[in-house]
């Protein structure tokens, strides 16, 4: 009787039903997309740290991201970048990419490091340093563009401003090309500047399971004032 009293309830009241539906399914489909993004992040957090550990091999366009690599060559300090708003125990400062050339004539940007922020923003720390060839050891990262803000991207002369890691952005400040990564210098090397601890996302994947709960919360809760208000009418 009380289960036919329901069902009689959910037909007369097929607007809420549909919409309490639309909502808790949609909540479970959220919370199980939070889970598998977990587990995808759980896996690269896997592969990172398994990089990291591995011995340092010579660099090649196929190295893998989080890889460790060595390579020759000799900096260009003629030409650096200063990446803005980088944010550092609380201080604002910036990341020093400089190019690096290796076989006479390939390049690839160095992240050496964060450097905080002069008195002001048109006072550009002095970055300039005396190169010679070495030997650098270096993690290698591919930054993703995300947002940008078109022309104001880059200042005209040397150290030029950006406001973006993306190399495919930051090629444009060079003649030669660039290869398509950037790696982060060891905090060992005579040229490193402050080290910030790579993260190789920004959401773990705990994270992704706190929100899993939440979205599967939600729906409990939803279904249950669905039934309330069932519940209530009759």
């Amino acid at each position: 009787m009380i289960k036919f009293k329901l069902t009689q309830r959910i037909k007369e009241n097929k607007l809420l039903t549909i919409f309490s539906t639309f909502f808790v399914l949609m909540f479970i489909y959220l919370g199980s997309w939070q889970i598998e993004r977990a587990a995808h992040k759980a896996n690269l957090m896997y592969k990172f740290d398994e990089e990291q550990a591995a011995i340092p091999s010579m660099l090649s366009i196929k190295s893998p991201d989080w890889s460790r690599v060595y390579v020759d060559g000799i900096f260009d300090a003629s030409k650096q970048i200063l990446i803005d708003n980088q944010i550092h125990n609380g201080k604002v400062g910036y990341k020093i990419f400089t190019p690096f050339i290796f076989d006479q004539e390939r390049t690839v940007l160095v992240d050496r490091g964060w450097i905080p922020q002069g008195s002001s923003r048109t006072d550009l720390p002095n970055i300039n340093f005396i190169a010679s060839a070495s030997r650098i050891i270096a993690t290698v990262t591919r930054p993703e563009q995300g947002i940008v803000a078109g022309s104001e991207l880059l200042t005209d002369s040397w150290p030029k401003v950006s406001q973006t890691k993306a190399v495919a952005v930051l090629n444009s400040a060079y003649t030669e090309s660039i290869l398509d990564m950037v790696l982060v210098l060891d905090p060992g090397s005579n040229y490193a500047k402050e080290y910030i601890q790579i993260k190789p996302f920004a959401i773990t994947p705990v994270k992704h399971y706190g929100y899993a709960l939440q979205w599967f919360t939600m729906s409990i809760v939803l279904l249950g004032m669905f039934l309330f208000a069932l519940k209530r009418e009759q």
